[in-house]
């Protein structure tokens, strides 16, 4: 009786094993998912934006002349 009782709790462990590796699995699977897609909106969506923006600002500061001086500084030549 003590063999089919230690059988019956082996079966028992291991299927709850499976059971936590299969739900330890899905949720890995959810969080690699939500990163996939949250890293294609950034890619595709909000980079493009940035660079436009950014290189809006660049050409906006080359026309104006600052040449990469920081606002309200002057040169020797301005003086």
């Amino acid at each position: 009786m003590s063999d089919s009782n230690n059988t019956l709790e082996t079966i028992i462990k291991w299927a709850v094993v499976v059971i936590l590796a299969v739900v330890a699995l899905k949720v890995v699977a959810a969080v690699l998912g939500v990163a996939f897609v949250l890293g294609g909106v950034l890619l595709f969506k909000v980079l493009p934006l940035v660079l436009l923006v950014w290189l809006v600002m660049k050409l906006v500061q080359w026309l104006r002349g600052s040449n990469g001086r920081p606002d309200g500084t002057q040169s020797t030549m301005d003086l």
